[in-house]
């Protein structure tokens, strides 16, 4: 009886761990932490997401979660957070970026309502190098290009609506924001 109490607790904590993990929150405390900013929210689920947009996601980023990237967005060496959470009784849901540092909590530096396309949206980690060029469909003298970025930026997709990729910019000291597709 002991011995099965004990594999039912590995088991429990293994599956905990999983989940956390396709979260893109590697451990209880990383996702307690930033949940607790958040009073009242739960990270944004695969299943919240519309069937099309679920097929696509899982599909084209088998590995990735659809609602948490853990990278280094603004290049100083530590691991911040992008996350798509949700509130569990009005069911808004925003995109929210943290950045954090060796000596302190992580600070919100970006915020966006998405509850209009919350089972459409995800995000996903765009890594250092790769292009990223405005969209035809807005003016490039209206908006600037993050030019050369030395750190991983965060795709945000509205599926089948648009895509923009979301950077921070050094000298502004703020996320911007590149629409890439429409």
């Amino acid at each position: 009886m002991r011995r099965s109490c004990s594999c039912v607790l590995v088991v429990a904590a293994m599956a905990l761990f999983g989940c956390l993990a396709l979260s893109g929150l590697e451990e209880p405390t990383e996702s307690n932490s930033i949940l607790r900013r958040f009073p009242g929210y739960h990270v944004l689920t695969l299943r919240e997401l519309d069937s099309e947009t679920r097929a696509f996601f899982v599909k084209q980023f088998p590995r990735n979660s659809p609602s948490a990237v853990h990278a280094d967005f603004d290049g100083d060496g530590y691991l911040d957070y992008a996350v798509l959470v949700r509130n569990n009784k009005s069911g808004t849901t925003k995109l929210v970026i943290l950045l954090c540092s060796g000596n302190g909590p992580c600070k919100t530096v970006y915020e966006l309502d998405v509850s209009t396309h919350s089972g459409s949206v995800y995000i996903r980690p765009v890594p250092v190098g790769s292009r990223v060029f405005q969209t035809d469909a807005i003016s490039t003298s209206d908006h600037t290009s993050p030019g050369r970025v030395h750190s991983t930026r965060i795709g945000l997709t509205y599926f089948e609506q648009a895509e923009a990729v979301l950077y921070w910019n050094p000298k502004l000291q703020r996320i911007e924001e590149v629409q890439t597709g429409d």
